[in-house]
């Protein structure tokens, strides 16, 4: 085995056993992005009163109230006071100059739902978790996701054959390309298969510490993730199921849908996995196109290829001995 000094962690070599550690802590979660390219840094600007706004303007005040017990109705109403609106402006800004997210926009409960359709609710996968957050936090969370989907649009991170839960993407976008893509092929004398399939469970077991990695690759301005570092680190959840309520819970993992910045997020966490995967297929020229609307994703192939699509898929993704 090398010695402990030839292996370098940050551009450092490893002087002591911990940095080791570290070193291949890191190593096995991050080294997945290395033949993702960084996007050219973009710079944050200071948000605007029209920001928040059209941000306030559009939240429904029929909405299951927050934690805090405040409404949507209630905070437009704080808000329609410019003195009050300029403070919480400062707030958001404070919070991005500072790279921090105060414990209190941290604190979530979950309200604990069953899913239609089960014959039997007797395990806790039947139930599905709505996440509820403090009410002024999820303004600011709903602005600073608007201004992620903004930046990602200009600088063409998500993959293009990512179409849901993004601005100006839709299940239209959806059915447009598997027609492009069918007719395309029947063009050619081809026939189409497909294989839908759903990443179970995406949102509740996304890795935060490899999300931060992803969010240096998009090459956000640092003050952004520095922020997110701290954002997604320290956050508490309890459930509610009928009257009764647990005591907190930490929550390290995970993105809460419910959060304005879950489908950025998520959109971000997926990718990475895209592009990889995009180029895999390429190098083995094997012609499938991919079909991404969230966790749920589509496969799409000419069936003229040699061997079903199960061998093909089961070869391409075996890993090697």
């Amino acid at each position: 085995m090398l010695a402990i000094e030839a292996i370098k962690y940050n551009d450092q070599p490893c002087l002591e056993i911990n940095d080791l550690w570290q070193a291949l802590h890191h190593s096995i979660e991050d080294s997945i992005l290395d033949e993702i390219e960084s996007i050219l840094s973009s710079s944050w600007a200071s948000f605007s009163k029209n920001e928040f706004k059209n941000a306030i303007d559009n939240c429904n005040n029929l909405f299951t109230p927050s934690p805090d017990k405040l409404l949507w109705s209630h905070l437009k109403h704080i808000l329609h006071d410019n003195k009050c609106l300029n403070n919480n402006i400062r707030i958001a800004n404070a919070c991005l100059d500072l790279g921090f997210w105060p414990s209190y926009f941290k604190m979530s409960t979950m309200i604990v739902i069953p899913k239609p359709n089960k014959s039997l609710y007797d395990t806790s996968k039947f139930f599905k978790p709505i996440v509820l957050l403090n009410t002024l936090g999820k303004l600011i969370e709903k602005i600073i996701g608007d201004r992620l989907q903004f930046h990602t649009i200009s600088n063409n991170f998500i993959h293009q054959s990512q179409l849901g839960g993004l601005k100006f993407k839709s299940m239209m976008d959806i059915e447009i390309a598997l027609t492009h893509i069918i007719c395309s092929d029947w063009v050619k004398n081809l026939s189409i298969s497909t294989l839908v399939f759903n990443i179970s469970k995406f949102f509740p077991f996304l890795n935060h510490h490899l999300l931060t990695f992803i969010l240096e690759k998009v090459d956000f301005d640092l003050h952004v993730v520095k922020f997110f570092s701290n954002y997604l680190v320290g956050r508490k959840t309890n459930y509610f199921w009928n009257s009764f309520t647990s005591s907190l819970f930490d929550v390290n993992i995970r993105v809460d849908q419910g959060s304005a910045l879950s489908p950025i997020l998520s959109a971000f966490y997926l990718s990475p996995f895209l592009y990889i995967l995009e180029n895999c297929l390429k190098n083995l020229k094997i012609p499938i196109s991919i079909l991404s609307f969230v966790d749920d994703n589509l496969f799409i192939f000419p069936i003229s290829l040699t061997g079903s699509f199960h061998s093909i898929i089961i070869s391409t993704f075996t890993p090697t001995r």
